[in-house]
């Protein structure tokens, strides 16, 4: 039987206690996404310190050049390291300009594994990045199949069955007014299904992310929302020839208001209220258990604009945590309840096209055994 059947679940990013937290810091400004999507070419990444073994990556780049007036070429590159969430993606858009608003995309994404390859076709309206809608039409591992057929059968020929490949609707939307902001991405893909001599999977994921702000007068109201669900089935011949069937689904829900009042030129003070809901059931042979886990984090962040290129930061953090696994067939419960605070000072750095943020997350609950530096993270933008 495989290891998968007999492990019970457990949560990656529970092994940092403070996930929420570092989640909070890990986000850009509302004016660094302007900032961003104001051009055609730029770069931006957002990384820090997840716990002992992992550093959390946030990595884009984008650079767009029309070849003549009305073909054009679009490079795309976004690398993230996070516990639940790895993307790796080279993209290459050839794009038809048929008027100024509208564009037709052929959208290649390449690995250097060729299984992983990705093709899709799409559409952007819009005249730039700060005003737009793009939808996209993808297959993803589209190279798998062909990519195998000279190996051998066995239990690492893990192809597709039949055309289940996961066909993926993606949309990506951006709505700027005088006074505020919306973005809006959706990555929904069909049912899957793939096998091999020991395996069969099939499942889907599907995941959208929302953040939306206004500003009335000195104040400034907003908030960011990630939801992602998933199902996944596995089912298992072992060299017996039975069969055991391994199931997990999960949903995860993230929301974020937050609150600014800009005092004056120079001091504004920004409060983050974030809410963290999460559940995972787990099925096989072995194991039948749910996992629930709420958490609760405020920050609070004090800018400083002395004027210049400076901008600095002080605030604080506190996390409320609670999760329950529960094992259904004997109706035990795994109760997991603590709490977590942080202060923090940071430095943002602002000329011409370059912007550089640094924030210390320093720990907060004393008296204390544990080092005063806690998490690191830093971001960096660059215009060309």
């Amino acid at each position: 039987m495989l290891l998968f059947l007999i492990l019970s679940y457990i949560a990656r990013e529970d092994s940092n206690c403070q996930y929420l937290l570092d989640k909070q810091l890990a986000h850009y400004f509302p004016a660094w996404e302007c900032y961003f999507d104001s051009s055609y070419n730029g770069m931006r990444t957002s990384q820090g310190c997840l716990d002992l073994l992992n550093w959390y990556i946030d990595l884009q780049t984008r650079y767009e050049v029309l070849l003549s007036r009305r073909i054009g070429l679009r490079y795309r590159n976004h690398y993230r390291g996070d516990y639940n969430d790895h993307i790796n993606n080279h993209y290459f858009d050839p794009l038809l300009k048929l008027n100024e608003n509208f564009k037709l995309i052929l959208s290649i994404t390449t690995h250097y594994y060729k299984g992983e390859n990705e093709i899709g076709v799409g559409y952007q309206w819009g005249k730039d990045y700060m005003n737009f809608m793009e939808t996209f039409i993808s297959v993803e591992n589209f190279d798998r199949n062909f990519s195998l057929k000279a190996s051998p059968e066995g239990p690492d020929k893990f192809t597709y069955s039949g055309l289940a490949y996961p066909i993926k609707l993606i949309t990506t939307i951006n709505k700027t007014w005088t006074h505020g902001r919306l973005n809006l991405d959706c990555d929904l893909s069909t049912k899957y299904k793939m096998h091999s001599t020991i395996l069969t999977e099939e499942g889907w994921n599907r995941k959208a992310n929302l953040r939306v702000w206004h500003d009335i007068k000195q104040w400034q109201f907003g908030i960011i929302s990630n939801l992602q669900l998933s199902d996944i089935e596995k089912h298992v011949n072992d060299y017996a020839e039975t069969t055991s069937v391994y199931e997990l689904r999960s949903f995860e829900m993230i929301n974020e208001p937050m609150i600014a009042w800009q005092i004056n030129a120079k001091w504004k003070p920004v409060v983050y209220f974030t809410y963290d809901f999460k559940t995972v059931e787990e099925e096989s042979l072995s194991v039948d258990q749910s996992y629930e886990r709420n958490i609760f984090a405020y920050l609070v962040d004090l800018e400083f604009s002395p004027g210049g290129r400076f901008i600095w930061h002080l605030g604080t953090q506190r996390q409320f945590y609670e999760s329950n696994c529960t094992d259904l067939s004997i109706g035990e419960t795994n109760h997991r309840e603590f709490k977590e605070r942080r202060i923090n000072v940071g430095l943002e750095y602002r000329y011409n096209n370059f912007w550089f943020y640094l924030v210390e997350a320093m720990e907060g609950d004393f008296p204390t055994e544990k080092y005063l530096h806690n998490h690191t993270y830093l971001q960096m933008m660059l215009k060309f």
